[in-house]
């Protein structure tokens, strides 16, 4: 493969990751979110205040560990956007730096 056919394709790489990395502001808004949610339920369990009706859950264990799991799953998409960071830094420089032949 030529260095001219390699930079289409990744050209279409880096678009694509440029579009995923406008996410990182909302998944950091809902990963503080969910922090707060976290916080609260873990009050209102040590409080022995009784599950607000309606509520999809049998018990605050069983809510906070789906919270939980929101933050860990949050923590790795923005995890992710810093290797799509890198990615595009590395797919910059080829694009400009890479000599046709």
């Amino acid at each position: 493969m030529k260095n001219s056919e390699a930079k289409i394709i990744v050209q279409e790489s880096l678009d694509k990751l440029k579009e995923s990395i406008k996410r990182e502001v909302n998944y950091n808004k809902e990963l503080a979110d969910d922090k707060l949610t976290l916080a609260t339920l873990e009050k209102m369990k040590l409080d022995g205040e009784p599950l607000p009706e309606p509520c999809p859950y049998t018990s605050y264990d069983e809510w906070i560990e789906q919270v939980n799991k929101e933050i860990k799953s949050g923590e790795a998409s923005i995890g992710r956007i810093g290797k799509e960071k890198a990615e595009i830094v590395a797919f910059e420089y080829f694009i400009a730096n890479a000599q046709d032949e």
